[in-house]
């Protein structure tokens, strides 16, 4: 008996908060809690979390990557493109050609640093200074690539054996304006043999 005012005295200070009186006055509090605990260990079990502890000492570094040129840009957007028009009804057999203003970019990481000089006649100078940063993983050595700037598409030129029909033709136009935000001055849409 004791014990339970102990622990009414424990949980006292609870009262004082709006929220804990109204969940207090809540039918079925139990089953409620009890329904947020299942759902929480439902997340932890089947929730795609990756944590993954690596010490300094076991983490691999990956300094090579697969960039592609602008060639091998433009090949894999014609191939994507042409396995879509062909789909398209009525179109018939289709080839697409894309070209490309500017080849493949990379971001890299860079560490920079300002250095404020003044001289006798109160005048400062700011310099800053910026390098790549270095990463070594067994023999290899570069740089950490944060990002990569894709070619720009400069035309699109679709060749269909369907296009002869208008409506063809437009949908033909459409999907590439849709696939790959190109303007339609920029495509051209000719009808094949």
């Amino acid at each position: 008996m004791s014990e339970k005012k102990d622990e009414k005295k424990t949980f006292e200070f609870l009262d004082k908060f709006p929220f804990f009186q109204k969940l207090k006055q809540t039918k079925h509090i139990g089953l409620i809690i009890a329904i947020i605990f299942a759902l929480i260990l439902v997340l932890i079990l089947f929730g795609n979390f990756n944590v993954q502890s690596t010490s300094s000492s076991t983490r691999k570094i990956s300094v090579s990557s697969t960039y592609q040129t602008s060639t091998e840009y433009a090949q894999m957007i014609e191939s994507k493109l042409k396995s879509i028009l062909q789909n398209i009804k009525g179109a018939g057999d289709v080839e697409v050609m894309i070209s490309v203003k500017s080849g493949t970019s990379l971001k890299i990481a860079e560490n920079s640093e300002e250095v404020t000089t003044s001289n006798s006649s109160d005048e400062t100078t700011t310099t800053t200074t910026t390098e790549p940063i270095i990463i070594e993983s067994g023999e290899s050595k570069g740089p950490i690539i944060i990002g990569e700037n894709l070619p720009t598409i400069s035309g699109v030129v679709v060749v269909s054996s369907g296009a002869s029909n208008v409506a063809v033709k437009l949908n033909l136009m459409y999907a590439v304006q849709t696939l790959i935000d190109v303007p339609q001055e920029k495509i051209q849409i000719l009808v094949g043999k």
